[in-house]
């Protein structure tokens, strides 16, 4: 019998041993999980082709409450729009950037020039006629060379009087162009309100005046009008605006930037 005994114990032991295995081999943590890689975020293609730009307001859609409304965002109550010319205002791409500018004859309200004539304006005052107006052009030369145009104590080179019919363009921002808030950036252009005032675009320009020498570099539509007796226009030379006509125009020496005339 002790033989069997044995045997028993022996298998009893591994029948022990064998489940104590099976046990710990349930008790063993999992193998951990490979957690899959994500993909990249998709990058945009810069090959792909890009929307068209948005295409410009038509001048028809402006509307007298719209003007309005760009004057006193610019220049508060200090000036009012010149209501007894027809037009009091034109639209069109003036520097060439693909956003519609503004340009609005003013005249000074009363009691503001102290307005017009701050120290530091939010505005580029300019006199393009005195630019390029020569002495047996005396129309105006008398009243232009004659008026102090510099303040030693003003950051303001321009004094405006309250008789002066100024002309302000507005640049555009965006594709809203000058109806847009962000739309503050302006030009005031004193001594260039003549008659028979129009946009020309910037190609019919380029073909109207085209081996005309010599010509200023221009980038956007033009203001056309006759002033001072001469055919002529005001455009913008990438930095500010300037009047052409062909009796009074020089060409400076050195131009700012070339190349552009003929390009938008």
């Amino acid at each position: 019998m002790a033989p069997r005994r044995t045997f028993r114990k022996s298998l009893w032991l591994v029948v022990l041993v064998g489940g104590c295995g099976v046990l710990f081999g349930c008790s063993k943590p999992a193998a951990p999980t490979a957690i899959a890689e994500q993909p990249p975020a998709p990058v945009a293609n810069p090959e792909a082709p890009q929307p068209p730009p948005a295409k410009l307001v038509e001048p028809a859609t402006a509307k007298a409450e719209d003007i309005q409304e760009v004057v006193k965002r610019v220049f508060k109550r200090a000036v009012v729009v010149e209501s007894n010319l027809n037009p009091s205002f034109l639209v069109g791409d003036f520097n060439g950037d693909l956003s519609q500018d503004l340009a609005v004859i003013l005249r000074i309200a009363e009691g503001k020039l102290s307005e017009l004539n701050q120290e530091f304006p939010n505005w580029i005052a300019r006199e393009p006629l005195k630019d390029v107006l020569l002495p047996q052009s005396k129309v105006m030369a008398q009243r232009v060379v004659s008026t102090p145009s510099t303040d030693p104590g003003s950051g303001q080179t321009i004094r405006f009087e309250q008789s002066d019919v100024l002309m302000a363009i507005v640049h555009g921002f965006g594709p809203n162009g000058w109806r847009d808030p962000e739309a503050t950036q302006t030009h005031l252009l004193r001594d260039v309100v003549g008659t028979n005032i129009r946009t020309l675009p910037f190609n019919g320009a380029v073909k109207a005046y085209k081996g005309i020498k010599p010509f200023p570099t221009i980038y956007g539509d033009l203001i056309q009008q006759t002033l001072i007796g001469q055919s002529g226009f005001l455009y913008f030379n990438g930095g500010i605006y300037g009047w052409y006509d062909p009796k009074n125009y020089r060409a400076p020496a050195m131009p700012a930037h070339s190349g552009m005339s003929a390009m938008r």
